[in-house]
């Protein structure tokens, strides 16, 4: 699920590792177990609901939802073109949601499910992500007025493995000085 080399983020930014967080959900005791921690670290049971970010917030958000049997809608990446024309699926109007996503950078993504959710008439009160890398989310989101939680930044992940014997100092450093010149200021 985490790989090294060199690899183009959502973002725009490059970066010597990239965090794959889809594969989770091909093992579904695991896959519940990041869910209930990130709805513990959420209060999840405080919210009317959770939304999840398209595409890897959706299987996130979703068991969330089964979880804690809370109602659960998403962001699409791009509005219908048919239909209703929907940015958001789900019944968010009036409602205090969560905003899920597997892993945040700069916070675009979630910036971008923030308005649409509020356009829709829910109240966003809290970003909950796995992991945080670091990269300027964290204050993007304050800027909003929203919080950004995870259950790990791409520091501690990368510590970690360290510890671990996972990867070697000269790796660790790599990736911290890497993630200090991206970090927003």
């Amino acid at each position: 699920m985490l790989k090294l080399g060199k690899f183009k983020l959502t973002s725009g930014l490059e970066s010597p590792f990239y965090i794959d967080l889809r594969k989770l959900y091909s093992y579904p005791d695991l896959a519940r177990r990041v869910a209930k921690e990130l709805a513990s670290v959420g209060e999840i049971e405080k919210l009317d609901g959770v939304v999840g970010i398209a595409t890897a917030g959706i299987a996130l958000a979703a068991y969330i939802a089964a979880l804690y049997g809370i109602p659960m809608a998403y962001v699409r990446t791009e509005r219908k073109e048919h239909g209703t024309l929907s940015l958001v699926e789900g019944e968010v109007a009036g409602k205090r949601v969560a905003i899920i996503d597997d892993v945040a950078t700069t916070g675009g993504s979630i910036e971008r499910a923030f308005r649409a959710l509020r356009e829709a008439g829910a109240e966003p009160v809290i970003a909950l992500v796995v992991v945080d890398r670091e990269q300027g989310a964290k204050e993007r989101l304050n800027r909003l007025g929203l919080e950004l939680r995870s259950l790990v930044t791409s520091r501690q992940l990368f510590e970690e493995l360290y510890r671990a014997g996972v990867i070697d100092e000269h790796t660790l450093k790599q990736v911290i000085t890497y993630i200090e010149s991206t970090r927003a200021p």
